[in-house]
Formats: structure tokens, sequence, C-alpha cells
């Protein structure tokens, strides 16, 4: 839910005035918002077939109210853009704005994002910054995107995904692309010609060592198959085995949870499935690495090793999961245990960022 904040002003005569925050009576970004989970996700401002845009991520499971929210460049309220009543963004999805400027079709905001750098910054309905992010000089026909939606790092990406997932495979350039060879062929009457699965949208989202339990999670906006998806289990001598290969039909949801069990867990819950073929501790050296079926590392994470032949720290888990802080893309954290639903928001144990070499 949206918060509003309210400043409080002595005023001359007894009693006192309380004001909504507005762009006369606060200064904007001087504050962080309350609102989470919601990113600025991609930004173009070079492309030659295109108007300028802006695409924004809602990573929660819920739909998030854009009404009375403002979207500037570097500058600030002059030209910025405020979201009309009844803009909304839906759970897990992606929502673009363009350009109005030297855009013959129209758009939504009215100031232009220079090519040879801006910045762009999001706020909430009383100007406290929801995300802000500075955009570099862009060559022709590239956008500026987080590597992962909602994650922290960024780059430069040629075609851009406009409208859906970082991850996915980029716009191509219409200009340069062949033709269909022959438009009269149906790609369904021929599995070589099918489109190949995605598996990069699958990443390690929560593992725990209490209940037993490695969860995947799928950041994508359509249903993955994930047979033949695998992880593999480093335990703390530095011993490797893969550990669990997905069967034909496990499928994980668009923006769904798949819980993979350990096998001392399904001892006493028989009915658990799938299960992995190891144990899991929760204060013990550890790692885990999801591969696709060709053998490509997907994800990793790990509770340090030893390292140069010393014993590194390891964290203790043991009063909840190894998670991450945005599902799919955020950094690990020791974190109440949420299987099998969303981990944004949920409490963390511990401050500590879950951190190794």
């Amino acid at each position: 839910m949206k918060t509003i904040k309210f400043l409080t002003i002595a005023a001359m005569a007894a009693g006192t005035m309380v004001l909504s925050g507005c762009k006369d009576d606060v200064e904007p970004g001087t504050e962080p918002s309350d609102v989470t989970g919601l990113f600025i996700n991609e930004v173009s401002s070079n492309k030659s077939d295109d108007a300028d845009w802006i695409e924004f991520y809602n990573s929660t499971d819920a739909e998030i109210d854009l009404s009375g929210y403002h979207v500037q460049d570097d500058k600030g309220t002059d030209e910025e853009y405020t979201f009309p009543g009844g803009s909304k963004i839906a759970a897990g999805g992606f929502l673009v704005i363009t350009s109005s400027k030297d855009s013959a079709e129209g758009g939504d905001f009215s100031f232009g994002i220079s090519s040879g750098g801006d910045k762009i910054v999001l706020l909430d309905e009383a100007y406290a910054i929801i995300d802000q992010v500075t955009v570099p000089a862009l060559e022709t026909g590239c956008t500026y995107a987080r590597t992962e939606d909602g994650g922290s790092a960024w780059e430069s990406v040629t075609g851009g995904t406009k409208g859906r997932s970082n991850t996915s495979e980029a716009d191509k350039d219409e200009e340069t692309d062949d033709p269909t060879d022959n438009p009269d062929d149906n790609p369904a009457d021929d599995p070589s010609d099918k489109p190949a699965i995605d598996f990069s949208v699958i990443r390690l989202n929560e593992i725990n060592g209490n209940d037993k339990f490695i969860e995947l999670y799928n950041m994508s906006e359509t249903d993955v198959d994930i047979e033949g998806v695998y992880f593999t289990r480093e335990d703390e001598v530095g011993e490797t085995e893969t550990v669990y290969t997905a069967a034909a039909g496990t499928i994980i949801k668009a923006h769904g949870y798949l819980t993979v069990w350990s096998k001392k867990a399904a001892e006493d819950n028989p009915d658990l499935s799938p299960v992995f073929d190891s144990g899991l501790s929760a204060d013990k050296a550890l790692k885990i690495e999801l591969y696709d079926p060709e053998g490509k590392s997907l994800d990793v994470f790990r509770n340090p090793l030893k390292t140069d032949g010393e014993e590194a720290g390891v964290y203790d888990s043991s009063e909840g999961s190894f998670a991450r802080e945005t599902d799919g893309t955020g950094d690990w954290y020791i974190m109440a245990a949420t299987q099998g639903t969303t981990n944004n928001g949920a409490a963390k144990v511990s401050e500590d960022k879950v951190v190794w070499e």
C-alpha cells in the first residue's frame, strides 16, 4: 500500500496545520520512499526507430497503484511526468511510458532523455525517492537495462527488451535482420524450428537447512518446462555431486515457485516431491549451483567454503532461510522462511548480506 507522508508546520496562531506532501512544501528527492519492490528497469534514449521510453518493473506479488507518482529527468520538476489516476502495474509485471518529444504518435512524458547521458528518478506522490538511475551515453540502437529484473547491476543492451524481462532475448534490428526464408513454412511442423527454451529465467530463490528444501523461481511471464535442468551440491570438504535433475513435465508457472525437498525431509514425509538426493544443513559450508540441460550455469549460492586451505567463516541460518531479498534477482540474506511464496517483504533475521568470493 502506498504511504503518504505529512509535514507539520507551526502556525503563527495557536494550533498546528498539517499539510500533505507536494512539490511546493517538500524538496523533491530529499528522502527515500516507503514504497518497495518497484524499479526503474530499463531506459531507452537513443533508439533510432523509437521514441525515448522508460520501463518499470513490479517485483512484488501484488498490483501497485501508481496514481500520483512522479518521473523526472535531470531537470527535476520543470518537465516532470505524473501518473494519472488509475495507473497501475501488475504483480510481477512491466510498464512502459514513452516520450512525446519529437514523436509524431504522442506519448506520456514531455521531456527527452539525452543520448549523451541523463538521470531518471521515480518518486512517490509525496516526492520521496522510490528508485533512480544515472543513464550513461548510449550508442544508437542501445538501451540501458538492469542485467536482472530489479537487480543491482546495469548494462548497455543492443536492441533492448521493451516491456518484458531483461533476461529474455533482446529486440532485433528490423533494418538488419534477414527476412524469413519461406513465410509459408509452419515451424510447428518441424520440432527443430521451435524456439529454444530460455532457462536463464530460472533461479535459486531460497535454501532452507531446517525444513530442508531448495526453492527455484521462474522470473518470466510464461510457464517453463525445466526438464533436464539440474543442480549440484558441494559440501564442506569440497566434494561435488549432481543431486537433482528435473524430470519430464516439471513445469514452473510464470512468476512461480518449485520446492525441491531433501531426501531427509522426505524420510519424515514421503508425500513430498520432487526430492533431491542429499541432506542440507543450516550452518555448514555449502555450494549449490544450478545448470541448464546443456551444462550452462544459471545461478549459484554459497555459504563460504574453505579458501586457500584455510577455514572460512560460515553463516548460520538456523533461525530462517537463505533467501533472495527480491525473488530471482536480489541479494541473499537470512530471512524468515517463505517456502512456495514470495520472499519480497519477508522479515530479515540479520541485516548482514550473505557474501562470498
